[in-house]
């Protein structure tokens, strides 16, 4: 079990400093649910249309990492390989029991170092990478752990020792698996199936005797109903894009071969393979022949050899819920799917190369030989078991050096297998280094067969001064794509642009567009309001900055801007009140201050204008329309020699100021006929 150990970490200690990429972002970077551990109620919750939704586990366990480290990606590939490790030890106890039942009959048979070899190959096999670089993809990983532990656990009840410990780790472990990823709701399938070919004679018999588990396994099936409906997968608004069960069915033949293919030589592994194309069955025709005569010769097996049937069984009824009718448009095909079904693979080729190795012994030293093989014949197995090892785990760190950089990672997909999704995805990266060029040369292909790409490419084209090309490709991507979870981002882009063009209608419209499709979305509020500020529409522009302070009360920014629309349609007792909080917020904030002291001037609040304004005057000792207004609250106060020094202090720091100009005029003015006339006694 050391051996597991160690060579699960040893392969994947590069892995620590991956970045964060594509699904990554909504499943943590922007998943507000996680930044709370306790109590778990947020992360229990995760946010619809996200790759978390309806798996609360999974969610939780990137809440705690979130806990203990933020958004240091360090923390989170740590807990994926620990993951890893321990299904790859829960694989060895799983296959140990299970051979030990297949090989009973053989007296020189070695379960737990064929269930060694088998856990071994599966932990540092590249195909598993997917499952354990790719962090979101923990939610693959974590089931496949539950999925391990429930057999395990429902294995040891055969042993015919106090089973109920047992059983109820088997149903805990099946309950925690539907609660990290759906495709757990095979499991208990599996158990059944393996009870009969292990342990009992007959359904039948293996019915009657663990009734009870099978019930409780079967419970875990209302959770998956009730966590099914969060997912893209069976929610009434599902995914934005569409593909037909029958077009995605047929899309499988060939995605299931090329699994096979890296199960046996994973060399040019692939992060996305893209969304389902429009084939024919002409199309698949060579793939769909291997499929059916593997599931033919599964049938067969079960039959005849029922023991290794039930590793084909294994691998279709595991592979079976992401690789069948249940279409997953965004995503054709996933080496992530292989996590559990490729433990069929590696179990069938470790038995299968036994075989063969004790008939060559046979054949070479004679019958005698198939007992007792030879110490030079160990050695030779030995070696290839050891290389074999080798050379798996050497292209699984290969594999994570990939994962190093997202542009890195991205250029492989079109290097492999080049489609416009991973044009788009690379575009983001050039984008972020400031290479605009590169960016839109990438969109601009990818656009045409994946209308996501308008979006970043109108976006692009606006950077770079064409807007009016800009606004055609996220009109495009609004028209194609209405109900993409961009849409408001998107409205809010078309509206600054269509600003710049100066069609200021437009707009507005599109603006007011966002508000009515998200009342509560506090940005698209402040964004209407700043613009019918400007349209001098001060009082539409104050309600929509009241509703954004609804939601986000202590804005300062927004709270001044409000203070400043208040003024400008003289409201000024409740502008007051608005920047009076905003200073309290943060009394250095000269924006502010100075804004409150044009109500205060309205109101005639000589007093509270004084002290105001030299406030803002201790802060900001050049500031001329702050001398200029304390001039004011001087002279109405009667001191005007005063309220002349800070009216000439005006004018000088701002010539240009005509208020001031003309209030040290009319102090002057003032002065002098006071002067002038001589009091009367």
């Amino acid at each position: 079990m050391l051996a597991i150990v160690v060579a699960g970490f040893g392969v994947y200690a590069n892995s620590l400093s991956g970045p964060f990429v594509f699904d990554d972002l909504p499943t943590i970077v922007d998943n507000t649910s996680i930044r709370q551990l306790w109590p778990p109620t947020s992360a229990l919750q995760p946010p619809r249309k996200t790759p978390v939704a309806g798996r609360p586990l999974a969610n939780l366990t990137f809440a705690a990492n979130f806990a203990v480290g933020g958004l240091r990606v360090q923390g989170y590939h740590l807990v994926n390989v620990t993951i890893h490790v321990l299904a790859a030890l829960a694989l060895f106890g799983v296959v140990r029991r299970i051979l030990g039942r297949m090989l009973a009959a053989d007296a020189h048979a070695s379960p737990d170092l064929v269930a060694l070899v088998c856990a071994l190959v599966w932990v540092v096999h590249p195909l598993n990478t997917d499952a354990v670089d790719y962090l979101t993809q923990r939610t693959e990983s974590l089931m496949g752990l539950f999925y391990l532990l429930t057999l395990y656990a429902a294995i040891r009840t055969w042993d015919g020792k106090p089973s109920s410990r047992w059983a109820i780790i088997a149903i805990v472990s099946n309950i925690g698996g539907i609660c990290a990823k759906e495709t757990m709701v095979t499991a208990p399938i599996v158990v059944v199936l393996c009870d009969r070919i292990f342990a009992y004679p007959s359904f039948s018999a293996a019915f009657r005797a663990r009734l009870h588990l099978y019930l409780g396994l079967a419970a875990g099936w209302l959770l998956f109903v009730a966590f099914a409906f969060q997912t893209p997968f069976f929610s009434a608004d599902g995914f934005d894009l569409y593909v037909t069960r029958w077009t995605y069915l047929l899309n499988q033949a060939p995605a299931v071969a090329q699994y096979l293919r890296l199960s046996f030589w994973p060399r040019a592994l692939i992060f996305d393979y893209g969304i389902p194309l429009p084939l024919t069955v002409l199309d698949v025709w060579p793939s769909a022949l291997l499929v059916l005569a593997l599931a033919a010769l599964t049938v067969v097996a079960l039959i005849r050899v029922p023991t290794f049937g039930f590793w084909g069984a294994w691998f279709f009824i595991t592979l079976a819920p992401a690789s069948s009718v249940i279409a997953i448009p965004t995503e054709v095909a996933a080496e992530r799917r292989m996590y559990l079904p490729l433990i069929a693979v590696v179990v069938m080729v470790v038995l299968l190369g036994r075989l063969l190795c004790r008939h060559l012994i046979a054949r070479s030293h004679g019958p005698n030989s198939v007992e007792v093989p030879s110490v030079a014949a160990r050695a030779a197995v030995s070696a290839i078991v050891v290389l074999s090892l080798i050379g798996l785990g050497a292209a699984t760190v290969a594999r994570n050096v990939e994962y190093r950089t997202g542009l890195g990672l991205w250029q492989t997909v079109l290097d492999r297998r080049p489609h416009a999704r991973a044009h788009n995805n690379i575009a983001v990266y050039y984008r972020d280094a400031g290479q605009i060029d590169e960016s839109i040369r990438h969109l601009q292909i990818g656009a045409p067969d994946w209308p996501d790409a308008r979006f970043p490419l109108g976006s692009a084209l606006i950077q770079r001064g064409d807007v009016r090309g800009g606004v055609d490709e996220i009109e495009a991507f609004m028209r194609l794509r209405p109900k993409h979870p961009q849409m408001l981002s998107a409205r809010e882009e078309l509206a600054n642009a269509l600003q710049g063009l100066g069609d200021h209608d437009r707009a507005l419209d599109e603006l007011r567009k966002i508000v009515a499709a998200a009342p509560e979305y506090a940005r698209g509020r402040v964004n209407l309001g700043n613009v019918l500020a400007s349209r001098k529409d001060f009082d539409g522009a104050a309600q929509e900055y009241r509703e954004y302070l609804r939601l986000r009360p202590d804005d300062l920014a927004v709270l001044i801007d409000l203070g400043t629309a208040l003024v400008s349609s003289g409201h000024d007792q409740e502008a007051i009140s608005t920047l009076e909080h905003a200073l309290r917020i943060d009394p250095s904030n000269v924006t502010a201050r100075r804004e409150l002291l044009r109500p205060l001037f309205n109101q005639r609040r000589v007093v509270d204008l004084e002290q105001e304004s030299r406030k803002l005057l201790s802060s900001l000792p050049t500031d001329a329309d702050a001398h200029n207004q304390l001039g004011i609250a001087l002279a109405s106060q009667d001191r005007l020699d005063e309220a002349i020094e800070h009216f000439a202090e005006a004018v000088r720091l701002n010539p240009d100021l005509q208020s001031a100009r003309n209030n040290l005029a009319l102090a002057l003015d003032v002065r002098r006929r006071a002067t002038a006339t001589p009091s009367r006694r």
